[in-house]
């Protein structure tokens, strides 16, 4: 799978597609000094191996912990296509994923509402030490889930993989202006009008000359992607994932003050309504919030 994504994403672009630096281990402070705070992505291959989620977390971990539980899934590339939720029990959406003929996604669920307990299973510590908010999401797909181009704004994220694998592409800020930046709302996001599953050469022209990075996040590795880097994930296998948005001060203070009062006008139908990626049109025709 991983094979035909690259060729054709290559083929869209008129530059070669760039690796993403890849190192093994690295200290809280040098990943600070020459990650973190020159906002410059890598990947980290060795530095997982203590984490309780490595040993548990499984489908099958899952659905014992998970039978009284109900949460949301999402179909489909809901950032560039039509928003698409669904709410229910997530053993059935567990049982979709095993079954592997289903776009479901278990996608940003959050650990600490959900399982608490999983907390102490991960360890990123190698970004929140440095920050001072921290939130911690859980991830279960089937092979070929898509999030499409979006950037996480004010976020810097860690994506680390417990099971299976994912296709990551990444594109510095520096190039927004030719991302085709969306007028559909995400809370925390920017979204980018480009569809990798459906380009449109015409309409979308500077993409193709664009600087995109990738890698392939194996079980074990994790990937920093700093905020307002784009960045745009496949998954390859059955995978399960867990990654945490982390904000230093000055983003948290921004994140507490400009962005919650647009996120709050936007729940009161104030702002940017007419298409975003939070609420959905229920079987009565009204507007939810998921």
């Amino acid at each position: 799978m991983e094979k035909a994504i690259i060729e054709r994403v290559q083929n869209i672009l008129n530059k070669p597609l760039q690796d993403i630096k890849t190192i093994e281990k690295i200290s809280h402070d040098a990943f600070f000094k020459d990650y973190l705070k020159k906002n410059t992505p890598v990947k980290i291959t060795k530095m997982m191996d203590h984490w309780k989620a490595r040993e548990l977390w499984s489908l099958d971990y899952f659905e014992k912990i998970g039978k009284d539980k109900e949460t949301y899934m999402y179909k489909g590339n809901i950032r560039q296509n039509d928003t698409n939720w669904h709410f229910g029990a997530f053993q059935d959406y567990l049982n979709e994923i095993r079954s592997e003929n289903t776009d479901t996604y278990l996608g940003n669920m959050p650990i600490a509402a959900m399982f608490p307990e999983l907390l102490e299973h991960v360890d990123f510590s190698l970004i929140s030490k440095n920050t001072v908010r921290n939130s911690t999401s859980l991830w279960i797909g089937p092979p070929g889930t898509l999030t499409g181009w979006h950037t996480d704004r004010l976020a810097n994220n860690i994506l680390a993989l417990i099971e299976g694998r994912k296709l990551v592409f990444l594109v510095n800020p520096k190039d927004s202006n030719d991302m085709y930046p969306s007028e559909k709302y995400e809370p925390g996001s920017r979204l980018s009008d480009v569809n990798m599953e459906d380009f449109n050469a015409s309409k979308h022209a500077k993409f193709k000359d664009v600087n995109v990075q990738y890698t392939i996040i194996n079980p074990g590795e994790m990937l920093f992607i700093p905020q307002t880097w784009w960045h745009c994930v496949y998954g390859l296998d059955v995978s399960i994932s867990s990654n945490n948005f982390a904000f230093t001060p000055i983003d948290n203070f921004k994140m507490k003050t400009s962005e919650l009062i647009k996120r709050k006008l936007h729940n009161m139908g104030l702002y940017s309504t007419k298409n975003c990626v939070c609420h959905y049109i229920n079987d009565e025709g009204k507007r939810v919030i998921r």
